[in-house]
């Protein structure tokens, strides 16, 4: 269940990504390309965990948790979210 909450999760923030930006109709500001690299790289984490990978490393396996991952992308979401709008 968890595997297809992250991939649920990551379709919407990429799906998001793709509309949003190019809703506004303007281009991005530094800090907005920042905050979207990092959205992207949370997008990339969550297709990996809902895909069913499993890392041998035990670091690894903690950092592609969703107790860490769900947050954190969504934080990401929100920061870049935030300055989009400022």
């Amino acid at each position: 269940m968890a595997r297809l909450a992250s991939l649920l999760l990551g379709a919407l923030l990429a799906l998001g990504l793709l509309f949003l930006p190019a809703a506004r109709g303007r281009e991005l500001s530094a800090a907005e390309h920042g905050w979207m690299t990092l959205v992207l790289l949370a997008v990339c984490a969550l297709f990996v965990h809902g895909s069913g990978f499993r890392f041998e490393s035990g670091v690894l396996r903690r950092l592609f948790s969703p107790l860490l991952l769900w947050p954190l992308a969504l934080a990401c979401a929100t920061g870049f979210a935030w300055r989009a709008a400022a």
